[in-house]
């Protein structure tokens, strides 16, 4: 195989550090497709297979070997973009943003483990119109030939034998389309996710593989549904991650209970369960709504299976990475693949596990806000210190809490958006603040 070093770019950590977030020594802009290419939101994924890290890129597929530390290699489909990619032995089926007028090829099929491919594309997305894209190819955890694709003019489409034919499952698609999977504990549930073109989150589900469909609409708009993550274990748990929102279903996807995250400014583009320890879930995506700020990464956590949630870590790697479109977790750390800068990693073992979870119940309350010079809170927690970020994430002033004080100097920050970390014994409690001098 050989290595594109045109897109690769291998840092000494000895001279280049980001703190506990580290490069992993891939670096591509991916946020803007070719120009040739058909103008649609491009959100190529990770797949992780054992050990085996694979990337899609705009220039085709690359891997490394986490557990050996190999070096990146170019696998599959040089110089084509690539969304994501379906793997049976040898072969690959792999997806591609097409042409601007969409009558080109948006499937390729390696048989030879990468080595040479060709157009796949079948006759069934050209027969309507021009509007085709695909968004996602997903393959049965049960039956590697048995493959799901998500189409922007089709919606669902299923495949029993690795491409080669399609059957439509369910026209119904989004103004934006994100998720497409077999339920893994049980794959004749399937889910897709997105936005309507009326800005309204939705799930549609059905239970015996794609014969029918039901649809949950997230109550309140606006809030486009990026990902659910599938309990390890327990059929019945689920969470979605979405616009300022994170959901919990506790009966495989009938009912919703909805956390509203709206102060985070956060869309959480991804959510995972981790494997080894159920109860915590990791999120991550972009700030869009407060920092509109393309360098910091951002890690939220829940300790109670998606019941609430908190700022595990946040780090200003100090360049436009964008925002991380898309994460897995290896081992004990989470792997971040970022809009502008590539990959980055964060070893878990570096967040502590005894911050305070904090979910839509007030655990302090502050005011006013905003707030000019002087900010008032009140809780029962035992507040020792107080540290003001700013939406940098730069460490801007820090107090010290004396006996019984309930208040906060603030004087002598810029107008802006900041947030303040309320620190007590064991405990971390976040809020966002608005200084109006």
């Amino acid at each position: 195989m050989k290595t594109n070093f045109l897109f690769l770019f291998f840092v000494s950590l000895h001279s280049f550090c980001f703190g506990q977030i580290m490069p992993m020594g891939f670096t591509q802009q991916i946020v803007t497709p070719p120009s040739d290419r058909f103008f649609h939101a491009y959100r190529p994924k990770l797949k992780l297979l054992d050990d085996t890290l694979y990337v899609c890129s705009n220039t085709g597929i690359y891997r490394k070997n986490l557990r050996q530390n190999t070096d990146w290699e170019l696998y599959a489909f040089d110089n084509i973009p690539i969304i994501e990619f379906c793997k049976e032995r040898n072969n690959l089926l792999a997806i591609s943003p097409g042409t601007k007028d969409g009558t080109d090829s948006l499937m390729f099929l390696s048989e030879d483990n990468g080595r040479t491919f060709k157009n796949y594309t079948s006759s069934h997305f050209f027969e309507e119109g021009n509007y085709n894209y695909p968004h996602r190819i997903i393959q049965n955890p049960q039956n590697p030939n048995s493959l799901l694709l998500y189409h922007s003019c089709y919606g669902l489409s299923k495949s029993e034998n690795f491409g080669n034919s399609w059957q439509n499952l369910n026209d119904r698609s989004g103004m934006q389309n994100w998720l497409a999977s077999f339920h893994p504990l049980d794959t004749t549930t399937i889910f897709y996710t997105g936005e309507t073109a009326y800005l309204a989150g939705f799930i549609y589900k059905s239970i015996d593989n794609g014969l029918t469909w039901s649809q949950y609409i997230h109550p309140g708009g606006d809030n486009c549904i990026h990902h659910i993550a599938f309990h390890p274990t327990d059929p019945h748990i689920l969470v979605y991650s979405g616009e300022l929102t994170m959901g919990k279903s506790t009966d495989k996807g009938e009912t919703w209970a909805v956390t509203d995250l709206y102060d985070t400014g956060m869309y959480f583009y991804k959510v995972l369960f981790d494997e080894n320890n159920p109860a915590n879930l990791y999120a991550s995506g972009v700030n869009r709504k407060f920092l509109h700020d393309n360098e910091i990464i951002l890690v939220y956590r829940s300790t109670d299976v998606g019941n609430s949630w908190h700022l595990a870590y946040s780090e200003n790697l100090n360049m436009d990475c964008g925002g991380v479109l898309d994460m897995v977790k290896y081992e004990n750390k989470l792997i971040f693949y970022t809009y502008n800068c590539g990959l980055f990693e964060l070893d878990l073992n570096t967040i502590p596990l005894s911050i305070r979870t904090i979910d839509n119940k007030e655990d302090i309350s502050i005011y006013p806000n905003p707030v000019q010079n002087t900010l008032y809170f009140n809780t029962e927690a035992n507040i020792e210190r107080i540290e003001i970020i700013d939406a940098m994430g730069r460490v801007i002033q820090k107090t010290i809490v004396l006996g019984n004080e309930k208040t906060v100097d603030v004087s002598k920050l810029n107008n802006g958006i900041y947030f303040a970390f309320f620190h007590a014994k064991g405990q971390k409690i976040t809020k966002k603040i608005f200084i109006n001098n």
